[in-house]
């Protein structure tokens, strides 16, 4: 490979290579705008924050024994964004979306000047800018460490290679400073900021091949091994949390596969696989490799080839030898780095194609299939990615909705939230979750982990500073894994007794208002009628919604406790006694079950009774009435001491336009 000049040869290249790089940076901008509408959720909110309020920047750059990782410059940053703006999510996701943007950008201009070759570059740039598993290190404040450390280390490559090309003494020394400060910025953000060492030794020997090792050690990068020393001299100083041990063998062998799949995604799509079929995965990378290693010695790029898989794998050998399986396969930010040696890699087919020159026709041929290959490359994944994205503003919506809760309930009332998510991986939009070609990535969002605070959630995504209890109750079945201590049902009495209770409900996509819902009273009401073996019905009201629903809400309250749980009917009539419309469910709604009733209590509950398109004018009729959900037969309705002409009472007659 003949050595690359770093100077541009003319202005003309110069506004291209700018114009290039602001287009693959929108690009990416465009793929991950929507996050700048998440909130705050799973890390965010307790893990960083509230750890970060009662710190100095002092104490993040002396000690790391409250955390348990040395990333200081991490920390700082946050900090510095909070006292600018405060808490702000759509700044901090901003933030992560620009520096997504600008690694983009930044690899174009490096893949530009290792490969020689624009083609190339919009093409790595494009597949690093869309790769499936970044989404996690792009839309989510906690996984800053990632973007930011690529960000240093790309401009620290980038410096160096100025440094070389530069004309004057004092153009090269300045650029080396600036590098080294880059150095040490990337090292005090992430400690895989040590890869900067064989990615330096790679850019310098792509430069200049070496005609030996000992020449090729003799080079300008010396100078940039005293930063990483430093940095591991203060690393083993300083105080952490916990001395992070090797995996195990078994655990190497694991951590391995999330890496591979990462290496082989553009395939996986088409060669589908299971996560049981490692070693499918490993052979399939093995021949995946063999195939790009063609393609680069036709394109003459050999050197290329051994340094995009160089960065594969040393980026992947930290998170492979120290971390456990179930993190691996839990954090597919920690892919990120990796990335980037992935779109190196299977950039190289666009060179070989376009290594020779043609005219005419021919030419327009390759160019269209250099461009065809470049999409197969980058419109696979965006489905994956943007339902995950999906599945972030969902999350977002929870801990929005439990800031709005938290704001409408008065401070003196304690608050409870029932099933809050800790993890969900499919809801009433993706009933299926995603559809995922890649089996060694996990589906849906992480919301509230347990190890985390309600409170938290809402006070840094703007809400009150105030008391919030998250709880689990079992008997509502959830259905996905919940944040909060286990609380029996009938201990909610209590809860409702004292304050405000909200139970989750995802299939609804949203929370429940248990307190408004169900209401303690001692006393027995007037009832309008009486259904079943102890169940009043004490006030109704029937409102029309913008939307064409006819709303009915039904206040019933318990005579007697009840063995087994029954269910409401709302039925709208014509004239003729003809059913044009019903609604049923549960009185009180879905987390009021029998065995909670005691003598007294009211349950109120709203049911919508949507009309026909083609309902004619004329007089029609709403009728409510009791049934056993298994058997479906109708409880006995009296009103006035007189039994109910088939059990339905009617509330209201009205007349429809």
């Amino acid at each position: 490979m003949s050595t690359v000049d770093l100077r541009e040869t003319s202005r003309h290249d110069r506004r291209l290579n700018a114009l290039s790089m602001t287009a693959v940076a929108l690009a990416a901008l465009l793929l991950y705008s929507r996050a700048v509408d998440f909130a705050f959720f799973n890390d965010d909110p307790t893990g960083h924050f509230a750890w970060m309020a009662s710190r100095s920047p002092a104490e993040f750059f002396s000690s790391a024994a409250d955390y348990g990782y040395y990333r200081p410059v991490v920390f700082t940053t946050l900090q510095g964004l909070v006292a600018a703006v405060g808490y702000n999510p759509a700044l901090f996701h901003g933030l992560l979306i620009g520096l997504h943007a600008a690694n983009v950008a930044l690899l174009w201009l490096l893949a530009k000047r290792l490969g020689a070759s624009r083609p190339y570059a919009w093409t790595a740039a494009l597949i690093f800018a869309t790769a499936p598993f970044s989404y996690e290190a792009v839309a989510y404040v906690a996984s800053l460490t990632h973007p930011l450390l690529l960000f240093w280390l790309l401009l620290t490559l980038l410096l160096y290679q100025n440094a070389r090309a530069a004309r004057s003494k004092g153009a090269r020394r300045a650029y080396d400073l600036a590098a080294n400060v880059t150095l040490m910025l990337g090292l005090l953000s992430h400690e895989n900021g040590l890869f900067i060492v064989p990615a330096l030794i790679g850019v310098e020997w792509l430069r200049q091949p070496p005609q030996s090792l000992g020449e090729g050690l003799k080079r300008p990068f010396l100078p940039y091994f005293i930063a990483p020393v430093l940095y591991l001299l203060l690393w083993l100083a300083i105080p952490k949390a916990s001395e992070q041990g090797l995996a195990s063998f078994g655990e190497w062998a694991s951590n391995m596969l999330p890496f591979i799949q990462t290496l082989v995604y553009p395939l996986l799509p088409v060669i589908s696989l299971t996560a049981e079929q490692g070693t499918a995965l490993l052979l399939l990378a093995v021949l995946a490799l063999a195939a790009l290693y063609g393609t680069a010695r036709v394109g003459r790029r050999v050197p290329l080839w051994l340094f995009g898989l160089g960065w594969f794998l040393l980026s992947a050998l930290p998170a492979t030898l120290f971390l456990t399986p179930d993190y691996l396969y839990g954090s597919p930010r920690l892919q990120y780095l990796s990335s980037v040696g992935v779109a190196l890699l299977w950039a190289l087919p666009v060179p070989a194609l376009l290594g020779k020159v043609r005219s005419g026709w021919r030419q327009v041929a390759i160019d269209a299939l250099g461009v065809a290959y470049t999409l197969a490359m980058i419109v696979p994944p965006l489905t994956f990615v943007r339902c995950e994205l999906d599945f972030y503003a969902e999350g977002s919506s929870v801990v929005r909705q439990m800031v709005e809760i938290a704001r409408g309930t008065p401070a003196d009332q304690a608050l409870t939230l029932v099933n809050v998510p800790f993890f969900f991986s499919s809801y009433a939009e993706h009933p299926q979750g995603c559809l995922n070609p890649y089996p060694w990535t996990p589906v849906g969002t992480v919301v509230v982990p347990p190890y985390a605070a309600a409170r938290d959630f809402v006070r840094f995504n703007g809400g009150p500073d105030r008391e919030v209890t998250a709880v689990t109750v079992d008997a509502f079945a959830p259905g996905w894994s919940t944040h909060g201590e286990e609380l029996e049902a009938s201990m909610l009495r209590e809860r409702v007794a004292d304050g405000a209770v909200q139970v989750f409900d995802l299939p609804a996509r949203g929370f429940f208002d248990l307190g408004g819902a169900w209401q303690l009273e001692e006393s027995l009401m007037e009832a309008t009628a009486a259904f079943g073996p102890g169940l009043a019905l004490v006030g109704t009201t029937v409102s029309g919604s913008p939307d064409g629903e006819i709303e009915v809400d039904l206040r019933w309250q318990v005579t007697r406790p009840w063995a087994k749980q029954p269910a409401v009917f709302v039925h709208l009539y014509d004239a003729g006694g003809a059913l044009i419309a019903q609604h049923d469910g549960p009185p009180g709604g879905p987390f009021l079950p029998a065995a909670v009733w005691e003598q007294g209590d009211v349950l109120v509950d709203r049911h919508g009774l949507r009309l026909p398109a083609d309902l004619s004018a004329g007089k029609y009729a709403i009728g409510v009435g009791l049934y056993d959900p298994v058997t479906g037969e109708r409880y006995r309705a009296e009103a006035a001491g007189q039994d109910l002409a088939e059990n339905v009472l009617v509330i209201e007659r009205l007349m429809l336009p």
